[in-house]
């Protein structure tokens, strides 16, 4: 057996008799997020044990906040690991990453996001993912302690009878994308794919901008990554060049070190996204988006398309806003930004002098000419349908 999938299997004994307890009281309060009804949101609490870099093996019930799509399945699953903020590690209360969660649902695909321990309502102190000072980090001690919540999570997800156990995907933001990155030395059975959203950890983008601390030990941790799972699980890497915690440069490091070592993983780095690219994952959506359906397809799951689409043209690409005709110039920026934002289904439509609409969801194109009608007065034209420029002129 993997040496980490056995040590979590030891680590967690005892959350195979006692299970993961219904967390029904987790939403009462005034300062609680509504549950999302429309994603099936339910919260659940799950058992593990890690060992912090100091003291005792430290007990505790993670926070699992799930999803799924309509129906009973079976449906793939995303364990979506979130962040380390470096000076506030009780808010929220509870991960919930809603919006990922809905490009997820849209595509059949059921979703479970951890709060780690050591996070809002698991429990502060000791904090199990403490490194040590800057210039002495154990990134080691912190792979072991996320992986092995990961594996965690991943077990809980698979036990649920609506999720495939055999189509698990991992993925993670910043000290999220770490976690996914050191789940794969566990090679667990159930993962077929992973993906880390500017996975990394020591970074101040105040006191260190672009120069995380130890950040050539956090290579040889996910050079061990890398070696264990050689040639087994695919990834992919997503980066941007305005980074403020780790940079351009250091990103395309650690991917070396783990690639160089064995590991599978499609490297993308993004141009500047917004004033820091490390928030990609919330503001760059029109960046990551057509990459990741690009790689998930590979795995059977299918972006939402419009139906009945009209074929592309050549008039424009479908990120080049500068060739909207007709409209107005802040349409060409803000507007369409907001459209190249939104998922698909999409549809953009133009009116004979500049009116315009964007809609996404069900029945895009027929909503989105029919808004635009009501500002034009009259017919409209679509410019472009999920990923396509459809204009004719």
């Amino acid at each position: 057996m993997n040496r980490l999938l056995a040590a979590f299997a030891i680590q967690t004994l005892f959350a195979s008799t006692l299970g993961a307890q219904s967390l029904q009281t987790q939403e009462e309060g005034t300062q609680a997020p509504q549950l999302a009804a429309d994603l099936f949101e339910a919260v659940a609490k799950v058992p593990v044990t890690v060992q912090p870099m100091f003291g005792d093996p430290r007990s505790g019930e993670m926070i699992v906040t799930h999803f799924k799509p309509p129906g009973n399945g079976p449906f793939p699953a995303v364990i979506m690991h979130h962040g380390r903020s470096d000076s506030d590690r009780a808010n929220p209360g509870r991960w919930r990453y809603v919006e990922i969660a809905r490009y997820w649902t849209r595509r059949g695909v059921a979703v479970f996001v951890p709060t780690r321990l050591g996070y809002g309502d698991t429990g502060l102190e000791p904090d199990p993912e403490y490194t040590g000072e800057c210039n002495r980090k154990r990134y080691d001690i912190a792979a072991k302690v996320t992986a092995t919540q990961s594996l965690a999570a991943i077990e809980f997800a698979i036990k649920q009878p609506w999720v495939d156990k055999n189509k698990v995907i991992v993925m993670g933001q910043s000290m999220g994308g770490f976690t996914t990155i050191a789940t794969m030395e566990a090679k667990h059975p159930s993962v077929i794919a992973a993906i880390n959203f500017a996975g990394g950890g020591g970074g101040n983008p105040k006191e260190r901008p672009r120069d995380p601390c130890g950040h050539s030990q956090m290579g040889s941790v996910f050079a061990q990554a890398g070696k264990v799972n050689a040639g087994a699980t695919p990834m992919l890497w997503l980066y941007a060049e305005n980074d403020l915690y780790w940079g351009a440069s250091i990103p395309r490091k650690w991917h070396e070190a783990y690639t160089g070592a064995g590991g599978r993983a499609e490297f993308v780095m993004f141009p500047s996204i917004g004033n820091d690219g490390h928030s990609m994952i919330g503001t760059g959506r029109s960046f990551w988006r057509p990459v990741v359906d690009k790689f998930v397809a590979k795995f059977g799951i299918a972006a939402p398309q419009s139906k009945d689409a009209p074929v592309a043209t050549n008039f424009a690409a479908i990120d080049d806003g500068s060739k909207l005709p007709l409209v107005k110039p802040e349409v060409k920026t803000d507007g369409y930004r907001r459209f190249l934002n939104a998922d698909v289904p999409r549809a953009f439509a133009i009116g004979p002098k500049g009116e315009w609409s964007f809609q996404s969801g069900d029945d895009a194109m027929k909503r989105a000419l029919e808004r635009c009608a009501q500002f034009a007065k009259t017919d409209c034209k679509l410019y472009a349908v999920d990923d396509a420029v459809v204009w004719k002129g």
